[in-house]
């Protein structure tokens, strides 16, 4: 499950007024409630993302899973198409599987809306994106923008009007009042500009608004000019462009080149040197600091000290916007429509210039990248982890751009870089395919320590994901480069990863000595991080063959060594493998306590990959405890995100907890079913279960059989290992709901505890339930004691005596208001704070 501190959506707060619309906004919120793809066309700045981001806001409250607004804008590749909205889904690639078919499980029924926002510059791949999601998600909406239909089966398009303009002969009052002046006033207000009100000033707005056909942004750059010459003389140039450009007949050529005849005219009204660090910033692929405008737009023409004179120009002529973040840092971004513009000028200006700002570009990201590594494991890392999040478009243009140059090394050393903010931030996927993708070039292939690195990001990304069979192989040649080289570091954490890939393949015996002697190397080396590093493995292999004890001190040892760094990130691991080994012991009440530490370090930086594990951990104290139903809970959360972050393995853990949980049911041969697709699963990775989870697994395949029979298991535990994952995550979504939501029961059935190794009982947290009556309403806390007790939102309605649209919205709120994002979890959370 994602981890969501917010609301369900992810719709850009607006900055400015949004002027008029009334009949589009009411026409196209009615279009979308009869039609699951609506596409807004027209030209480019006529304010189709604006009015898709206020009917999109508008239905928020409509759309169960929410509503999400995906940027194609920044993306030069189609291929990034179904990345943009798997990232904005939290959705997380599976190496070796399309993206596209990756999004679509994940959606499945979800009901929610997605605002696919600039289309046109990749509008292949948005009408495929768009029909698979039509075709494989049924309760899906899609409102997109573009400057021409996606044409595909089911799309109805709504062309968006240019605002409403004055007609010839209207008074003063009557121009004022149409759409079109009014967001002229208002913008040139917002420059420090206050128009005139009299009869002249108002002929003259109106003119310059119809001379733009009421063209939105044409209308924002002309309120730019404002603040350097009267309305008459903007007037006065606009007639000259548009003559130009249209040979006098403006209606008569496509929307495009009259937008393209005012950026013309914006940039013929800049200097030599604007002109040339707008085009440099064209480079950017989303926002941008002042720090990379500088080490990006500087040139011969213009010095980097010039840069943030030129640029402040530039925001006052509204080519460069400003955005203002609170409290961070501002960024800068340029619209798509100017972007594209000003990327056309900069080829204009030669290919070594070009390639000087790309190559500029490229370089900035990557000392960005390497300053941020080292961050990343020490104090300051959520800051840098936040900082990577916000630049993750440059970031994937950057390694885009080192594909096409015949020196890889800096894009080695990009990727490399990155692994610890693509493992914690839940990119394992994309990180490692961008890594062997470099890797895989023939100009990559020297036996050069940038490689031997590279290959053992790479290996770690895969190792996390499942493809243990590549990460061996990465590990044995960067072993022989690092040897070579005598790098003693590498060689240890090469040693490291290798063993951690054995111990889940169910090789403890051969991964021991490999510990032991990277071990060696890092207390040689008087490393005390790669020697936590090392002990984590060396608990890891402990726990593996029954050390249960030894296992837990090289956690806390390693835990304490990490703290000793300042990584919160290695000791929220480290402490959930600590929970996970007290576990294993039968010490559940020292596990819990654990695994809840651990648990609330990832959550505030976002370390989905700890969260995967937390869960399904936490899961697993719940049902040795006697909870099954809280288990639930956990184990369909874990689900839920290791299935958006591609992580195979952890997928199939969470299937057998799922199985375990419902304790046979009332359809033990679904248990038996689940056990079957999670064991298939992990005999595809070579992946061996860990002990606890084997006797678990164990233990409830006994029970199904002798309550269902040998031949009645054997079927359906048979029948579980032909699906694929796809299919019983599939199958499990209908299962749960026709189910409806689980029933979270605090007690524990008798009997139950005593089958379980350490069963112990839990009381209500007095903690969360202070949480639960500070932050919700008391309706709220209504509403969620009855979801709590397995309720369907039309029980809970006649219950409380509510409308279903009421009960949904106040869910919604308790969602939001408790950082969840299911109903599955808000349960949960209700049982540990004994709400039931």
């Amino acid at each position: 499950m994602p981890d969501n501190a917010g609301p369900l959506t992810n719709l850009p707060a607006p900055v400015s007024s949004f002027i008029g619309r009334e009949a589009e906004l009411a026409a196209v919120r009615t279009l979308v409630g009869g039609s699951r793809l609506v596409t807004l066309t027209g030209p480019g700045g006529a304010g189709k993302t604006r009015l898709g981001l206020q009917v999109a806001a508008g239905l928020a409250d409509g759309m169960g899973d929410g509503v999400w607004f995906a940027d194609l804008a920044p993306l030069g590749d189609p291929g990034l198409v179904a990345v943009t909205v798997a990232d904005v889904l939290g959705v997380r690639q599976e190496p070796g599987r399309p993206v596209l078919d990756t999004v679509v499980e994940a959606v499945g029924g979800r009901s929610l809306l997605v605002l696919l926002d600039n289309c046109e510059h990749v509008i292949g791949a948005s009408a495929k994106l768009a029909d698979a999601l039509l075709r494989g998600c049924p309760n899906l909406a899609l409102l997109a923008t573009s400057r021409e239909p996606l044409g595909i089966d089911g799309e109805y398009v709504f062309r968006v009007p240019s605002l409403g303009l004055p007609a010839d002969g209207d008074d003063a009052a009557a121009i004022r009042a149409s759409e079109a002046v009014r967001l002229l006033e208002d913008r040139a207000a917002a420059q420090g500009v206050t128009l005139a009100r009299d009869e002249k000033t108002a002929g003259v707005t109106g003119r310059i608004c119809r001379r733009l056909d009421g063209i939105p942004l044409a209308i924002e750059l002309a309120a730019a000019r404002l603040r350097g010459m009267p309305a008459h003389e903007l007037e006065a140039r606009l007639d000259e462009r548009f003559a130009l450009l249209t040979g006098g007949s403006r209606a008569g050529l496509p929307r495009q080149q009259t937008l393209r005849a005012t950026v013309d005219w914006s940039w013929e009204l800049l200097t030599g040197a604007e002109r040339s660090v707008l085009a440099r910033l064209s480079t950017f692929a989303g926002g941008f600091g002042l720090a990379a405008a500088e080490a990006v737009a500087a040139g011969p023409d213009v010095p980097a000290a010039e840069v943030l004179g030129r640029l402040g120009a530039l925001v006052d002529k509204s080519l460069v916007q400003f955005d203002r973040t609170g409290s961070g840092p501002a960024r800068y971004r340029l619209l798509e429509t100017v972007r594209q513009y000003a990327a056309g000028q900069l080829d204009a200006l030669g290919p070594a210039a070009a390639q000087a700002a790309r190559l500029a570009h490229r370089d900035y990201y990557l000392a960005l990248a390497e300053a941020a590594a080292p961050q990343l494991v020490g104090h300051d890392q959520a800051a840098w982890l936040d900082r990577l999040d916000a630049e993750l478009g440059n970031l994937r243009a950057a390694i885009a751009f080192s594909l096409t140059q015949p020196d890889l090394e800096p894009g080695l050393r990009l990727g490399t870089s990155l692994r610890v903010y693509w493992r914690a931030r839940g990119h394992a996927a994309e990180g490692a395919d961008a890594l062997r993708a470099l890797l895989d070039a023939p100009a990559a292939q020297g036996a050069t320590l940038p490689r031997a690195r590279a290959l053992a990001a790479a290996a770690r990304l895969l190792q996390q994901t499942g493809g243990y069979a590549i990460a061996e192989d990465y590990c044995q040649e960067a072993l022989a480069i690092a040897r070579t080289a005598r790098d003693d570091y590498l060689v240890a954490e090469l040693l490291r990863v290798r063993a951690v890939i054995l111990l889940r393949q169910g090789q403890p015996g051969a991964a021991q000595p490999l510990i032991e002697s990277g071990l060696g190397l890092a207390r040689h080396l008087g490393e005390p991080y790669l020697t936590a590093r090392l002990l984590s493995a060396r608990a890891f292999a402990a726990d593996v063959e029954g050390d249960h004890p030894g296992a837990a001190r090289d956690a806390a040892e390693s835990a304490r060594l990490f703290r000793q760094a300042g990584d919160r990130l290695g000791v929220g691991q480290m402490l959930g493998n600590l929970g996970y080994y007290e576990l294993s012991a039968g010490d559940l009440d020292a596990a819990r306590r654990h695994l809840a530490e651990s648990h609330d370090i990832a959550r505030p930086l976002k370390d989905r990959y700890s969260i995967v594990h937390t869960t399904f951990n936490l899961g697993l104290a719940e049902y040795l405890g006697g909870s099954p139903d809280g288990a639930r809970a956990w184990f369909a959360e874990s689900l839920d995100l290791a299935r958006r972050m591609g992580m195979r393995a952890m997928m199939a853990y969470a299937l057998i907890g799922l199985a375990l949980a419902s304790g046979g049911g009332a359809d033990p041969g679904w248990s038996a079913r689940l056990h079957g697709a999670a064991d298939q699963a992990l005999a595809d990775l070579g992946h061996v279960l860990q002990p606890l989870e084997e006797r678990l697994a164990g233990l409830d395949r006994q029970r199904l059989r002798a309550a269902m029979g040998d031949v009645a298991f054997e079927a359906d535990y048979a029948a579980g290992r032909t699906l694929g994952p796809a299919q019983a995550l599939a199958a499990l979504g209908r299962t749960d709901a026709a189910a409806g939501p689980p029933r979270v029961a605090h007690q524990a059935r008798p009997g139950m505890q005593a089958e379980r190794a350490g069963a112990l009982g839990s009381e209500p947290d007095a903690a969360v339930l202070g949480q639960a009556v500070t932050v919700l309403s008391p309706r709220e806390l209504d509403v969620l004691k009855l979801v709590a007790q397995g309720m369907s939102n039309p029980d809970i309605a006649r219950q409380l005596v509510l409308s279903e649209h009421t009960v949904h919205r106040h869910l919604t709120n308790i969602l939001r208001k408790l950082s969840m994002s299911s109903r599955a979890a808000a349960a949960a959370w209700a049982a540990r704070a004994g709400l039931v």
